[in-house]
């Protein structure tokens, strides 16, 4: 007789903590799937700039390499390198003469292994815009080199 006193008392609380339990553990859920999207999200938009730099960077390497050292008078476009999920614009421009050694140039501003009777130095400037493909990311880099060049006759 005692079993059948216990019963009409429950009323329900263990139905209650339950969905209460289950509504926690939902909610957690969906906070944690919200955070993972954005952390997937983040590390997209990390490697697709990667991928941006990592162009700009070969384009450099392609513009140092096909600057015409001779063609001093205007401003050159080099092709873009061959890549997969990015591309690049590359343009190379003529900055100006720096003398050989010795030549009236502050110490230190002279062309680099060259002397002033027989050579110069052409000092060329390349630009290169990568970007990635399929989202907005560009980086853009520019860098400087100078090239030896015979002294004007």
């Amino acid at each position: 007789m005692m079993h059948d006193n216990l019963l009409p008392r429950q009323r329900g609380a263990a139905l209650m903590v339950g969905l209460m339990m289950l509504m926690v553990l939902t909610l957690i859920g969906i906070t944690t799937m919200g955070m993972n999207t954005m952390e997937l999200r983040m590390a997209s938009n990390a490697q697709n700039k990667s991928n941006a730099f990592q162009a700009a960077e070969a384009g450099l390497e392609l513009g140092v390499v096909a600057t015409n050292a001779d063609d001093v008078n205007n401003a050159q476009v080099i092709p873009p390198p061959v890549l997969t999920n990015a591309t690049a614009t590359v343009g190379s421009s003529f900055v100006g003469l720096i003398p050989g050694r010795g030549s009236g140039f502050t110490a230190g501003v002279a062309c680099p292994g060259s002397s002033p009777e027989r050579t110069r130095c052409a000092h060329f400037e390349v630009q290169s815009i990568g970007q990635h493909l399929q989202s907005n990311a560009s980086s853009t880099q520019l860098q400087g080199f100078y090239v030896l060049a015979p002294a004007p006759q």
